[in-house]
This record gives structure tokens, sequence and C-alpha cells, in this order.
């Protein structure tokens, strides 16, 4: 081999080597598992500063509103605050329901937003969501999808484990 493909091989295999590091290192800390962890209509669910249980899950009737057919499906919450300062839970209104790939959110229902943003300590409220969902999805299972913020410190727990973290409801 002559020296200059010498020089061109070396500088190529530097190169891969100093990519390689690179990618490696912007890499290290991205967490490489999921973790949904799923709980059922009843269970107490430990948020950061509040406890939370959904307590009712049900269909009602077929709408057929200006040719757009849907189902609206109530899911029925409660929400305590468990820590010693107001907190504000308006993120579970953010709150999806899926079946399987398909999600919906919703901002209807019965819920109290002023209380929602500044629940007081030891007091509780329940929140009622009504989604409007496909009718082909009439009394198949769902999962109730909650956002990351209302349990900050378990996901930032779990991503230093390299999990990435969520919390679910089987409907």
């Amino acid at each position: 081999m002559s020296k200059k493909m010498i020089l061109l091989l070396s500088i190529i295999f530097a190169g891969l080597i100093i990519w390689g590091f690179r990618v490696y290192t912007v890499n290290a800390g991205v967490a490489k598992t999921y973790e949904i962890q799923s709980f059922k209509i009843g269970d107490s669910i430990k948020l950061d500063h509040a406890e939370l249980k959904v307590i009712d899950f049900q269909y009602g009737e077929e709408n057929n509103k200006n040719g757009d057919q849907s189902l609206p499906v109530k899911v029925a919450m409660e929400v305590m605050n468990t820590s010693n300062k107001d907190i504000s839970v308006q993120r579970l209104i953010e709150t999806k329901l899926a079946y399987g790939m398909d999600y919906y959110q919703t901002m209807e229902g019965e819920f109290e937003g002023e209380q929602l943003k500044k629940l007081s300590p030891n007091t509780s409220t329940q929140i009622t969501l009504v989604y409007y969902v496909d009718p082909k999805y009439n009394d198949k299972s769902a999962k109730l999808y909650f956002d990351q913020r209302l349990y900050k410190k378990q996901v930032i727990d779990q991503y230093h484990h390299g999990k990435r973290y969520g919390i679910a409801v089987d409907l």
C-alpha cells in the first residue's frame, strides 16, 4: 500500500472512532426501556403531591350530530391533596383516553377549574371527564393515560434508572 492510502485509511478510521464516541456520549443518558405502570378502577394512584382514584367509567348513548357519529364516555375521578400546601392538579383534565393507538382528549365534563388550580391541603375534589369516541369502541377496553407532569418525581427517578415511565388505568 502506498503512503497516501495508509494516510487516507487512518483518517477514515480516526473519524469513525470519533463519531462512535460522540454517538455513545450523546446517547449514554437516554432511557432505553419503557414502563407503563397500570392500575385498575378504584386503585389509589400516588402522584407527586396528591392521590388519585378513578372511580367510574361508563359508556353513554350514541350521538349523531351533523352526520358525525360519536359515543360519549364518562370517566369519574377523585383527587386528594396529600401535601401541606395548595397544589394545582388541572393537568388531570388533559388525561388521554386510548383504544390501542387511537386516543382522545377532552375539555368537557364536570369539574371546578379554579379548585383544580388551587386544591387546598387534605381536601379532595371529583372530576368527571366526557370523551366523545368512535362508536366502534362501544364496550371495548380502554386505557387512561395521565400527564407526566403530575408525577414528575417518579418520572425523573425512573429516568435515572434508564426507563421512560408512565401511569395508566385499565378501564
